[in-house]
């Protein structure tokens, strides 16, 4: 099961915000053993403007205006938010349907 690495991905939004260079090797979305790791899970709507897989592992690597406009997405910042509130809660990873599964696979 893939998860979003809270620190990491709180990290890389705080370097975007403040227009610093981002490492584009850091892992925001890893693996994880769904029975061993305790997650907190986004619960929601889906929305017109969600990010996909795809989006949130290759934003390091947009450009900036790319960057920024995916930034500005409603499903974005429901993302940012749900990994706000579940560090506050103590939680180091959050699953999300809309970018934690890659529809392109079958098996996820």
């Amino acid at each position: 099961m893939r998860l979003i690495n809270i620190k990491a991905f709180l990290k890389r939004e705080s370097l975007m915000k403040e227009g610093k260079p981002v490492d584009r090797h850091t892992k925001v979305l890893e693996f994880g053993d769904d029975e061993a790791t305790e997650y907190a899970i986004l619960s929601h709507r889906w929305m017109a403007q969600e990010v996909d897989y795809d989006e949130m592992v290759g934003l390091a690597k947009m450009d900036r205006e790319e960057r920024d406009e995916i930034r500005q997405h409603d499903g974005y910042r429901k993302i940012l938010q749900s990994c706000e509130q579940a560090q506050k809660d103590g939680y180091k990873w959050l699953w999300a349907d809309t970018c934690c599964i890659d529809k392109r696979s079958s098996a996820e």
